[in-house]
């Protein structure tokens, strides 16, 4: 058997689970701003179309539960869609934070930790929406 290694101690790092929670929420909020910014204007030509759907595109990434307001039945407008979203995935993306500060001995490795993972999140949607696209086209 090894000898004195092992130990049921809590670990103790320097990354406080709440700050990085709030910290967490850095990214989706900056992507809504982003897509709030272009994203709801009256449609117009080509260019402002494009705006607007790479806009929503962005919206869709940051917070990842809009698409429930899909659906035909529900009944939605901008500002539901915007609180809805928010509400619901906010949480989620603070609950990644604490439990990324939990794996974490410093706030370098939470960073590196973090971006990984918004990147990760971020190109794994794009490729979701280009298979989906590329199948809508074809």
């Amino acid at each position: 058997m090894a000898s004195g290694n092992v130990s049921f101690a809590p670990r103790r790092t320097s990354v406080g689970r709440t700050t990085a929670g709030l910290l967490a929420l850095g990214y989706p909020l900056l992507m809504v701003v982003m897509a709030l910014g272009v994203g709801f204007r009256e449609p117009g030509d080509l260019q402002e179309f494009a705006t607007s759907f790479v806009a929503a595109v962005m919206f869709v990434i940051a917070l990842p539960t809009t698409w429930f307001l899909s659906f035909d039945f529900i009944e939605v407008s901008r500002t539901s869609v915007v609180v809805f979203g928010l509400v619901t995935s906010l949480p989620l993306w603070y609950i990644l934070g604490t439990s990324l500060a939990a794996r974490s001995e410093n706030w370098g490795r939470w960073f590196r930790l973090y971006v990984t993972v918004a990147m990760a999140w971020t190109l794994g949607n794009l490729l979701i929406l280009a298979v989906v696209g590329g199948l809508e086209g074809s």
